[in-house]
């Protein structure tokens, strides 16, 4: 920035060849409104003012609400700098995550208070999640107006299963999850990656493709862990991991689906070394897999 005295106004500065302020802006001998045409150059997004003085108490407040602007703009400026150059927007997978509320209770830990309401009966959103990256922007927050035409869908479809309000989960999600995606025009908005995950999930349908096979929930039939994956390859593709937990019973529980997904929402995106924030694990080929049924008058336990 470049900042000269005017012949009456207080100051007059240049930001990145562009002026950006306040009461009276004249270019003094040897600036141009659009620049320095001598001068020291500064850096990007620094900050400097150079003002006459003012014995006015008016005055005073002036120059410093000016200070403030200037330093929050160049602040803002050099950040934007260094999103652009971190590229936290630059994944190239995304995780659409389905979740099989009659098991997701069972290896909850004690201080959550687990609630399975009677409607959920099929497999149910946990989130859509880029790869390797999480929290990219605190100051985008989620409010209830930006889901005002999704509300009965989101709560059949992407319910919290603890006592809290499906809000806070949806919070959440946005906060470490959404805000990451908003990089993609079709998910650039609260409306737009919520609605988005509503429609994988009819595109990615768990329970169609289970129920085509004869797959049902049970508390005394198991499968093998092959027969699941093939009945959801018509669906899904191959690219994409059942997840499991282990009950009191040393049970291997079915919990939990991941997909793995191009940007433009087709299946079977690869990359090596994509971190798992999920806290469940890949069902062991080597032993059976339960698929309990919902209950929800103990759903730590559903198959005692």
């Amino acid at each position: 920035m470049v900042v000269a005295e005017g012949p009456q106004g207080p100051c007059t500065s240049v930001l990145e060849g562009r002026v950006l302020l306040h009461e009276e802006v004249k270019p003094a001998r040897g600036v141009s409104m659009f620049g320095a045409l001598d001068g020291p150059t500064l850096r990007p997004g620094s900050v400097s003012l150079r003002c006459r003085p003012d014995r006015t108490e008016q005055g005073t407040m002036v120059r410093g609400a000016v200070l403030v602007f200037l330093w929050l703009a160049g602040a803002e400026m050099l950040r934007e700098e260094q999103v652009e150059r971190s590229g936290f927007c630059s994944w190239k997978c995304m995780k659409f995550v389905q979740m099989w509320p009659g098991s997701f209770c069972v290896a909850l830990g004690p201080r959550f208070d687990c609630v399975i309401p009677e409607s959920a009966d099929s497999w149910t959103i946990h989130g859509l999640w880029p790869s390797n990256v999480m929290n990219c922007c605190s100051c985008w927050h989620l409010f209830p107006s930006d889901l005002m035409d999704l509300p009965k869908e989101l709560a059949q479809h992407w319910p919290t299963f603890l006592n809290a309000s499906s809000f806070q989960f949806w919070k959440e999600e946005w906060r470490k999850h959404g805000t990451c995606a908003g990089c993609m025009e079709a998910l650039s908005s609260p409306s737009k990656y919520f609605g988005a995950a509503l429609g994988l999930r009819t595109m990615y349908n768990v329970d169609g493709a289970f129920q085509r096979t004869g797959i049902l929930p049970s508390c005394n039939h198991s499968y093998q862990l092959h027969t699941l994956q093939e009945a959801l390859v018509p669906v899904l593709g191959k690219e994409h991991e059942l997840q499991c937990v282990t009950d009191g019973q040393a049970r291997q529980v079915l919990v939990q689906l991941k997909i793995s997904l191009f940007s433009n929402f087709s299946a079977g995106c690869l990359e090596e070394g994509a971190r798992d924030f999920s806290p469940y694990r890949p069902c062991e080929n080597q032993r059976r897999v339960f698929y309990f049924p919902p209950n929800q008058k103990t759903p730590r336990d559903p198959c005692p």
